[in-house]
Order: structure tokens, then sequence, then C-alpha cells
């Protein structure tokens, strides 16, 4: 790596030379490792080739399914989720055992390995929402439920700053890497549950509706979202950077 001296500042390439700046200045390098046409049609680079397509795969499997939850994301709340949930994709394709090196997919039988991931690490679901209580879901009838008990929600819900009450949220989500159009999604929310006083709300039954295709597996999301009340509205508390999403169970054929 070379620093440049020249009166004249150079962004961009040529040839094998790459000038760009940094915290450091201006900076001029040489390019290194294989060329595009060496990766596709030299045989010394086939494992190279190999990695390549199968990380695209799992990195468009990541965007397909964070396109899906667009609405529910808020915007800039972690920005390493779509660098982890694309790791998490490479481990679901590296599971499958049908294909060839270099030929292996993100498979609907191996989604499960997506339980546990977290939407935004700032708010992890376990960290803020104290029920083990879980959802079930009914391929058959496409039906899937959380039932939420009387309770107290300050008991169970971790209290924030600025925030007055909470949504929970249940989600089911179609998805298929294979297939674009499997991308069916269904939310469910609570009433507002008042975290900053000691009164007991009235048990309720959070329903999502989602018959997927045949093939399709379904992702099944729970969330807490926090509110601030003012004049009779909520608004959400930091444009949403503190709301939980996770991944709790996937079902598949």
């Amino acid at each position: 790596m070379a620093r440049q001296e020249s009166l004249i500042k150079l962004n961009g390439k040529i040839g094998d030379l790459s000038f760009y700046k940094d915290k450091r200045g201006y900076q001029a390098r040489m390019k290194t490792g294989p060329t595009k046409d060496q990766i596709n049609n030299d045989p010394r680079f086939q494992r190279t080739k190999e990695n390549g397509q199968e990380f695209g795969r799992a990195a468009n499997g990541s965007k397909q399914f964070r396109n899906q939850l667009r609405e529910l994301l808020a915007q800039g709340a972690d920005p390493q989720f779509s660098r982890r949930l694309t790791g998490r994709m490479h481990r679901v394709l590296k599971l499958d055992d049908e294909n060839a090196r270099g030929e292996r997919k993100v498979l609907v039988a191996n989604l499960p390995q997506l339980v546990g991931v977290e939407c935004n690490l700032r708010a992890q679901l376990g960290e803020v929402f104290f029920m083990k209580a879980r959802p079930v879901y009914d391929r058959s009838s496409g039906e899937g439920i959380f039932e939420l008990p009387e309770m107290t929600a300050k008991k169970v819900i971790k209290a924030l700053e600025g925030a007055t009450h909470v949504q929970i949220q249940l989600v089911a989500a179609e998805f298929d890497a294979q297939n674009p159009d499997a991308d069916e999604i269904s939310i469910a929310r609570s009433t507002y549950l008042d975290i900053g006083k000691s009164e007991v709300s009235a048990a309720e039954t959070l329903s999502v509706q989602l018959l997927p295709q045949a093939e399709s597996g379904v992702i099944l999301l729970m969330g807490i979202s926090y509110l601030q009340h003012v004049n009779g509205g909520y608004y959400p508390l930091s444009n949403g950077m503190y709301n939980a999403l996770t991944v709790v169970q996937v079902d598949v054929p």
C-alpha cells in the first residue's frame, strides 16, 4: 500500500492500480487476488468459484427473507442483521446433502436452523420478554396461535426509559428460497399493554392465518414493540430502534 503524495489526488482504478481515500488520506494499492476470468475458468480456483456461488445463494435467501420483514424492521436498528442472517442462511445451505459442493442450496427442510435468529441485537427477545410460552402452528389449518394469559405487563416485560406501553407481535412468514412467490406473511398484534402500572391485563389470543404452498416452510417470529402514549396516540419509541423480533419456530413439510 502506498500514499499519494502528488498535488493531484486520484480516486478509482487505472490498470492494476486502485486509488482511494480513507481516514489516513489518499492511498494507492496494486490489485491482488485472482481475476474474475481466472475464478471462472482456471481449475486452480474451482473451490473459490464454488464458495462464491454458494455464498451468493445464501445472500439471496437472506435478502428474500429480509424483504418479507421490512415493515417490521426499524431502519438502522441493527446494521449487522443482514450479515448475521446471511451467515445463518449459509449454515442452512451447508446442510444440503442432496447437491454437490458448489451447487448446494438453501433447502426448506433445513430451515429450522434459523430458530433463534435475532433481528435486532439491541433488544433480544429473551432479554425483554420473560415469559417462556411460545406459539403453536397447525399447518393443515394454517393457524398460528399464541396465548397471552392474564398478567401484569411490567413484571414480564422489561421497561425501557420513555416507553409507556408495548405491543406483543406474532408473525408467520412463508419462505422458500427456490420460490420467490412463496412470500405470504401474517401479523397479529396484542392490545396496548401498559408497562408503567401494576394493573393485570386481560388474557388474549394472538392468531395468524397462513396456508403455505405445499413445498414452503413457515417461519414464526415473536416480537415486542415499545411505544409512547401521548395525547391519545401511540408512537414508536426511538422509531422502533429497541424493538425485539426473533425467530422462535419453523414448520417444514
